[in-house]
């Protein structure tokens, strides 16, 4: 009787981790079909976090020279800046950028971090960083984001899509499913 009951047991258990491990190898496969696609995406991503961070550090930088006089110390000033950016209105002014969503954007306390390990007179402001012949930074990493990736994701993706006569035979007209979904 015993047996019979953990054998009872076991059996859907073992469908489970069946249906489970099929589960993870399709997930697999499609990662490893899909590489080239996520690193094209990834890249994108870190371009967009890299695109928020130089407007932000420049915001920091911009913020600093406005409130610098000839008789202010220099650390006081940049530690009220870092203290209470919302009194500066560092984060709104970048949220008010186009492509700019609030939960892009950073922890507040990492720019403390960032400026005490990194001072900020190290810095210069992004429109101090063009050039005639090669452009400006920020418009190269913006170019870079919104047209040049995703043309190289399109021109990936145009070679993956299937002829008419395959489509006729797998069927793939057909809406696919949303394994996420409950039904």
């Amino acid at each position: 009787m015993k047996v019979l009951v953990s054998l009872c047991v076991f059996v859907p258990l073992l469908a489970l981790a069946t249906a489970g491990k099929s589960i993870l190898k399709f997930d697999l496969n499609q990662v490893i079909e899909n590489r080239l696609e996520n690193k094209i995406a990834f890249i994108r991503q870190h371009g967009i976090r890299v695109r928020i961070h130089a407007l932000l550090v420049d915001r920091y930088v911009q913020t600093f020279k406005e409130k610098m006089s000839f008789f202010s110390d220099p650390e006081l000033v940049f530690k009220e800046i870092v203290d209470d950016p919302d009194k500066f209105y560092i984060f709104k002014s970048i949220l008010a950028k186009t492509n700019v969503s609030k939960f892009d954007l950073p922890n507040r306390d990492a720019y403390r971090d960032f400026f005490g390990i990194n001072p900020v007179s190290s810095f210069k402001q992004l429109s101090a960083q063009c050039s005639y012949m090669g452009g400006c930074l920020l418009e190269k990493i913006e170019r870079a984001i919104t047209h040049e990736l995703p043309s190289l994701l399109g021109n990936i993706n145009s070679g993956k899509n299937p002829t008419l006569s395959s489509c006729e035979a797998t069927g793939c007209g057909e809406k696919p499913k949303n394994r996420y979904r409950r039904n």
